[in-house]
């Protein structure tokens, strides 16, 4: 009896010490953004911008997915600006290593509406001798996709999928009662399913992340020194990152990389502890000041450590 009654204490126990782990562990997440969509349709809806409209619908996809931490595209557009950037789709390796960073952002998304258009077809029967007029007719609606990730460390494309979908249905009108579904509605109706079964493929891609979650990675990692002025050390993590005025973290220097010599593939770095600092004020989402708490000659690319 006496070891019927730990047992539940003792599962208790090792449920707590885990629940630690597994938090830590989903952490950290990779920092994407992704561009308007490039519309290589054929369509004849000008009114509709369906590539912003697919942009929109691929962000709302990947932060529901819970797997990215995605630039909402009016911040983006705002950065864009500040940045004097001009991108959509059609974006080549070297531009979205230096999109990259000039975003603070570890993959780009892009993509391109290869379909997106309506075909009609039916039937009518004028009324005649007594009887109603009749007419039937069927719209079907199809939709396409392209759209890959890219590292803008690297510059190499790391996913790439394609997605479709189709609907269709009938207008019935007889003695001219009657109705159906009308082009406009069915717009976002055709496109959200094709968006959001490429937000579930770059998902279930995994795609690596260095950290730069901030306090809640799991690995360790915070931010990193934006600039050294003085007395006063600018990074770039912030309020969305968990960091609060008063933190410390020790900052590291990241040295020479270790390469495979096969295939030239990045394995890892040389790291040298430099000192440690305490976040001083925290001025925005991903913005705060710190000041050293021992060491010095801080460095812009400095990492912030838990």
């Amino acid at each position: 009896m006496r070891l019927v009654r730990r047992l539940p204490f003792a599962l208790f126990a090792i449920l707590l010490a885990s629940a630690p782990a597994v938090r830590a562990a989903g952490g950290a997440k990779p920092r994407v953004a992704v561009l308007e969509f490039v519309d290589k349709s054929t369509h004849a809806y000008s009114w509709y911008h369906v590539g912003r409209a697919a942009q929109d619908m691929m962000v709302t996809a990947l932060v529901r997915g819970d797997a990215f931490r995605v630039i909402d595209r009016e911040r983006l557009q705002a950065l864009m600006q500040e940045k004097n950037l001009s991108l959509s789709g059609d974006v080549d390796p070297k531009t979205a290593v230096r999109v990259g960073k000039l975003l603070g952002v570890e993959y780009v998304i892009v993509g391109a509406i290869t379909e997106f258009g309506v075909t009609n077809s039916g039937a009518s029967v004028p009324g005649y001798g007594g009887l109603p007029s009749f007419s039937m007719r069927t719209q079907r609606m199809d939709a396409a996709i392209d759209a890959r990730a890219i590292n803008t460390s690297t510059g190499e494309i790391v996913w790439a999928d394609t997605a479709k979908d189709s609907s269709s249905d009938k207008s019935i009108y007889v003695a001219g009662a009657g109705g159906g579904s009308h082009d406009g509605e069915k717009l976002d109706k055709i496109l959200r399913p094709v968006v959001e079964k490429l937000a579930a493929s770059v998902s279930a891609r995994k795609l690596e992340t260095s950290g730069m979650g901030g306090t809640s990675d799991a690995s360790g990692i915070v931010g990193k020194i934006a600039k050294a002025d003085g007395g006063t050390l600018w990074v770039n993590v912030g309020s969305e990152g968990g960091v609060k005025e008063g933190d410390e973290f020790n900052v590291y220097r990241v040295g020479e990389q270790i390469k495979d010599p096969d295939t030239g593939e990045v394995l890892g770095a040389n790291e040298t502890k430099v000192g440690r600092v305490r976040i001083t004020s925290v001025k925005g989402p991903r913005l705060s000041t710190a000041a050293a708490v021992a060491g010095s000659a801080f460095k812009t690319g400095d990492t912030l450590k838990n």
